[in-house]
């Protein structure tokens, strides 16, 4: 048997983690465009779940384009293993967000922990009261995860996140 081998981070700090989402390269208008709205109700909620039957060549995908980039962003850059149910959750909580934004006409760059809380909810059973039907216990995480990234939010809910969250580095304590 061969002993392990421990690898450090370049001196560049090359492979260290780094925050992923930098505002600057984002349109981080606060205010949903009246299009952006139309196309989020117009795609639809199996749409933007990218159910097995959606429309990805749907027009509303380019509409909220500035949305979803930086969303899609937050879930590229989480260490989450690939699976079916992973997967799905990251996906749902896009769908989540996009939905919510044209509920309030406001865009995620502008929430105020208040609002990070009400949809987050203080425990799980709390969350389930304000989400979609359609949400399963799985994105609550990667919704709490999208809020430290996007939002600035570190507050404490009672438990946002499991251990096995998916926040970068697999910490579960800050914002969680």
């Amino acid at each position: 048997m061969s002993a392990s081998r421990l690898t450090l981070p370049a001196e560049d700090g090359a492979e260290r983690w780094s925050w992923p989402i930098i505002p600057d390269h984002y349109d981080t208008a606060v205010e949903i465009r009246p299009a952006e709205a139309l196309a989020v109700s117009e795609l639809g909620v199996r749409n933007l779940r990218r159910l097995k039957d959606h429309d990805p060549s749907a027009a509303g995908w380019r509409v909220i384009r500035r949305l979803l980039v930086p969303l899609e962003a937050v879930n590229a850059a989480l260490d989450s293993p690939p699976t079916p149910h992973r997967r799905r959750a990251m996906l749902d909580v896009i769908a989540v967000l996009l939905t919510r934004c044209a509920e309030t006409g406001r865009t995620f760059w502008g929430w105020t922990p208040q609002e990070w809380i009400h949809l987050l909810g203080r425990n799980q059973t709390d969350f389930h009261q304000h989400a979609p039907g359609w949400v399963n216990d799985e994105v609550r995480p990667y919704l709490a995860t999208h809020a430290y990234l996007l939002g600035s939010f570190n507050e404490s809910t009672d438990s946002a996140a499991s251990s096995d969250s998916p926040c970068p580095g697999g910490s579960s304590d800050a914002a969680w």
